[in-house]
């Protein structure tokens, strides 16, 4: 399904959790129980019913939330970027942009399984100053790793490079210092906060994330050392957030 929406309604007396889901082929829909023309739209209060019934072959239809929990095994959230959302009204991202570049010899570490190079990598610093909800401590945010030229690159005959990246609170001595670059001995030492789900060969990874308020550096990179690459590290917050 490319779009989803969930009520309740009243049926016989009880609750029910209903899901509109639509099929952007526009051909196929749903034709069991809370489909277009299912028997179970007869229960249902006639003005409720009007708003909500739809007896076009548009693709959208309804079905209940327990048959959607069944007969669908993956869900793919997409999150609309800060420029997709036009609406004055729309819930806006907050955006931080960062670009940098990987090169052999000095900035191309290669994941944490190389830990002699991987605090070479280019590291930069955000900082999650506003919890959610008051009375919360933690930050909902996201982060999207793109690699840039890579069209230009495959039409060389190189592929794309398998990338990732990884969070790191930053220690209490560095807290509110600029320049942050963390070495060696620091990621021997330290686990990652939270990083992306896996290393992928995409022009773009990204991972929606949740950390507690305070200061973190980003370190993304190429799986393997000494890979080169231009990119652009992109953080988006649904509060104000610092770098």
């Amino acid at each position: 399904p490319e779009r989803c929406l969930c009520l309740q309604v009243v049926y016989r007396g009880n609750l029910t959790k209903l899901v509109r889901i639509r099929n952007p082929w526009g051909e196929v829909e749903w034709t069991g129980a809370w489909s277009d023309n299912s028997g179970e739209w007869d229960s249902v209060d006639s003005s409720v019913r009007s708003r909500l019934q739809n007896r076009s072959e548009d693709g959208e239809f309804w079905m209940s939330f327990t048959d959607f929990l069944q007969e669908f095994t993956r869900l793919e959230i997409c999150n609309l970027t800060a420029d997709a959302l036009q609406h004055s009204q729309m819930k806006k991202w907050n955006t931080s942009l960062f670009g940098g570049e990987w090169r052999r010899g000095s900035t191309a570490g290669g994941c944490r399984n190389y830990p002699a190079t991987f605090w070479l990598n280019p590291q930069f610093k955000i900082v999650l100053k506003h919890p959610d909800a008051p009375g919360q401590s933690d930050c909902s945010f996201l982060v999207a790793l793109m690699q840039k030229d890579r069209r230009k690159k495959r039409r060389e005959g190189k592929d794309m490079e398998t990338i990732g990246f990884a969070l790191y609170e930053v220690p209490r001595e560095f807290v509110g210092s600029s320049g942050v670059h963390l070495k060696r001995d620091f990621f021997l030492t330290h686990a990652s906060s939270a990083r992306s789900e896996q290393f992928i060969n995409l022009r773009e990874v990204s991972s929606r994330l949740r950390l507690p308020i305070g200061e973190y550096v980003i370190v993304p990179s190429t799986f393997e050392p000494h890979n080169e690459g231009d990119f652009v590290l992109r953080v988006f917050s649904e509060k104000p957030a610092g770098s």
